[in-house]
C-alpha cells in the first residue's frame, strides 16, 4: 500500500498546477518568452513530482533514483530563470542560440554529474536516509560539482534581479508593477534556495520545489495581468515583421506597450522610459495621432511629420488587436510613408492643370479659375477683363525653323508676359500659339493699356535659332465686363467676354497684326 504524506500531496498538487500553467501558456501564444516560461513551469513540475516521490520512498536506492528524476528539472531551472529575464527585458528573440548555449552549458554538466554520480561522487560525496515527520529524508554530503551548481544558481538569480531592476528604471507607469510582481516571484525562489543551502529551514527538508511551484503562478499573474502572454508577443511580431513602417502598440487602457525604431525616429517621446504611459499624453504634440487612438472607429488619415531628411507624408492606419479568443486586448497604429506616392499624385494633379511646355495654366484650369474670379468680383459689380493673345505668323516660325524653335518662342513669350502682368492676373495657354489673361479689378482703359504694352514688349523680344535672330509679334483682343448684360457675372459671362475678345482679335489681325483692339 502506497502511503502519501501531507507534504508529498502538497507537492503533487503544486506540481500539477505548474504543469497546467505550462500547457496554458503554450496554448495562448507561441513566442520565445512563452516557450521559456513553459519550460520553466514544466521543470518545476518535474522537480515537485520527483521530490514528492522521493519523500514517499522506502529505501535509499529509491530516493537516489527519484533524485535523478528531479534533476531533469532542477538542473535547468536557474538557466531558465536567467533566460526569461533576458527575454522579458530585451528583444523578443533574446537570448539567441549562442547565448542559450552558454546559459545551459553548466546545467547540462550538472545534470550529467547528478545522473552519473555513482561513478565519480563529484556531485554527492555521500547520502543517507533518515526518517522524519515529512517522510523519508535524504541527507547528502555535497561534492565539488554540487557547489558549482549552487554558485551558478545564485549567480543566475542575481543577474536576473539586475536585469529586472535595470528594466524597472527604464520603463514607466503600469509596467513597473508588472516587473515588481515578477521580481517577487524570483525573490520567493531565491530566498527558499538560500534557506536550504544555509540550513535555515527544517533539517534535510527541501522547500524549494514548493516555493518554485508558488513562483510559477506569480509569474503567470504578472504576465497575464498585464496581457504579456497575449499582447507583447503579438506586438513584437508586428514590429519586427514590418520594420519599414512605424508601429505603435497600446493596450486596452491606451497605455504604450511597444513601438519600433521607425516610429521612435518620428516621435522622440517614444522611449523605453515611457513604456506603460498613456499614448494620449505621449502624442500631445501630435493631436492628429491622439485623435486616431481615441476614436472608436477611426478612418485612415494623412499626416506630415518632420524627420532628419525633411518633411515626410504618412498614412495612419489604426485598428484593434485581438487575442486568440477574439477578445480585444489592445490597439495598433501603423504609419506607412507615402511621400513618394503623394509627390507622384501632386505631379499628376499638376499635369492635369498646368501646360507642360510653358508652365502656365492649361485651357481647362484657366477657365475654371477665371469663372470663380468673375463670380466673386461680380457680386460687387467690379470690372474684369480678358486678353486673348495670338502670336503672329507662328506657323511660319515652325515651318522655317522647326518645332523646337517654335517651342522656344512660346516659352520666351510666356516668360515675358508673366513678368509683366500682375500677381492677381490669371495666365493660361489655350492651345497652340493662343494665350489668354483674366484680369480682375480691371476697367477697359487699363486692360487696353496692358494689352498694348504686351504688344510692344513682344515686338522687342528676339531669340537665336540655328545661329539666326528670330523676332515675332502678337495680336491681342480685349473683352470685359463692360460688354456684359446687367447681372451676367456668371459662367455665361466669361464665355461672353471671350467671344468679345475673339472678335476684337479678329479685327486686330485684319488691321495688320501686332496690335491690341478692344471689343
Amino acid at each position: 500500500m502506497i502511503h502519501i504524506n501531507f507534504f508529498s500531496a502538497l507537492l503533487f498538487v503544486a506540481g500539477s498546477l505548474s504543469l497546467f500553467l505550462a500547457l496554458f501558456a503554450l496554448n495562448i501564444r507561441q513566442s520565445r518568452l512563452i516557450h521559456l516560461f513553459a519550460l520553466f513551469a514544466g521543470c518545476v513540475a518535474v522537480y515537485a513530482f520527483g521530490y514528492g516521490l522521493e519523500l514517499m520512498s522506502r529505501n535509499l536506492g529509491a530516493m537516489l533514483f527519484w533524485s535523478k528524476v528531479q534533476y531533469l528539472g532542477v538542473s535547468f531551472i536557474p538557466g531558465l530563470i536567467l533566460a526569461i529575464a533576458m527575454s522579458y527585458t530585451g528583444k523578443p528573440d533574446a537570448p539567441g542560440r549562442v547565448s542559450l548555449g552558454v546559459i545551459f552549458l553548466i546545467p547540462v554538466i550538472v545534470f550529467w554529474a547528478r545522473v552519473s554520480n555513482s561513478f565519480h561522487h563529484l556531485f554527492y560525496a555521500s547520502a543517507q536516509m533518515v526518517a522524519s515527520d515529512f517522510g523519508a529524508l535524504m541527507i547528502i554530503e555535497p561534492g565539488p560539482l554540487y557547489f558549482v551548481h549552487a554558485f551558478y544558481s545564485n549567480a543566475a538569480w542575481v543577474i536576473s534581479f539586475g536585469l529586472l531592476l535595470g528594466f524597472y528604471f527604464k520603463t514607466g507607469g503600469t509596467y513597473k508593477r508588472q516587473i515588481l510582481i515578477i521580481s517577487i516571484g524570483s525573490a520567493i525562489q531565491w530566498l527558499g534556495y538560500l534557506a536550504y543551502l544555509t540550513g535555515a529551514g527544517p533539517e534535510g527538508l527541501d522547500l524549494n520545489p514548493l516555493l518554485l511551484c508558488l513562483t510559477v503562478p506569480v509569474y503567470a499573474l504578472g504576465f497575464v495581468r498585464f496581457s504579456l502572454f497575449r499582447l507583447v508577443p503579438v506586438a513584437r511580431d508586428k514590429v519586427f515583421e514590418e520594420m519599414r513602417d512605424g508601429i505603435v502598440v497600446a493596450n486596452h487602457d491606451l497605455r504604450l506597450v511597444d513601438f519600433n525604431r521607425k516610429s521612435a525616429q518620428l516621435f522622440p517621446r517614444l522611449v523605453r522610459n515611457n513604456m506603460g504611459r498613456s499614448v494620449i499624453d505621449l502624442f500631445a504634440d501630435h493631436p492628429e495621432v491622439s485623435k486616431v487612438f481615441e476614436s472608436p472607429s477611426p478612418e485612415d488619415i494623412e499626416v506630415v511629420l518632420e524627420s532628419s531628411t525633411g518633411p515626410l507624408v504618412f498614412r495612419l492606419s489604426h485598428g484593434p488587436l485581438h487575442g486568440k479568443d477574439g477578445t480585444k486586448i489592445g490597439r495598433i497604429l501603423t504609419l506607412t510613408e507615402i511621400t513618394a506616392q503623394k509627390q507622384f499624385m501632386d505631379k499628376l494633379e499638376k499635369l492635369a492643370t498646368i501646360d507642360e511646355l510653358t508652365g502656365i495654366y492649361n485651357r481647362r484650369q484657366f477657365r475654371a479659375l477665371s469663372k470663380i474670379e468673375l463670380i466673386r468680383y461680380g457680386r460687387n459689380q467690379r470690372p474684369a477683363a480678358v486678353l486673348l493673345m495670338d502670336l503672329d505668323h507662328f506657323k511660319a516660325v515652325n515651318d522655317t525653323w522647326g518645332h523646337q524653335c517654335g517651342d522656344q518662342v512660346l516659352q520666351t513669350f510666356t516668360l515675358a508676359v508673366k513678368q509683366d502682368i500682375r500677381a492677381v492676373d490669371i495666365f493660361g495657354r489655350m492651345g497652340g500659339e493662343e494665350f489668354m489673361v483674366f484680369m480682375p479689378e480691371t476697367p477697359e482703359p487699363m486692360a487696353l493699356k496692358t494689352a498694348r504694352r504686351i504688344c510692344r514688349l513682344t515686338a522687342d523680344l528676339s531669340m537665336a535659332c540655328e545661329g539666326k535672330r528670330v523676332a515675332f509679334t502678337v495680336s491681342i483682343g480685349v473683352g470685359g465686363t463692360w460688354g456684359l448684360p446687367e447681372g451676367e457675372f456668371s459662367t455665361r459671362g466669361l464665355e461672353t467676354m471671350i467671344r468679345m475678345a475673339d472678335k476684337a482679335l479678329y479685327t486686330a489681325k485684319q488691321n495688320g497684326r501686332n496690335q491690341a483692339v478692344t471689343g
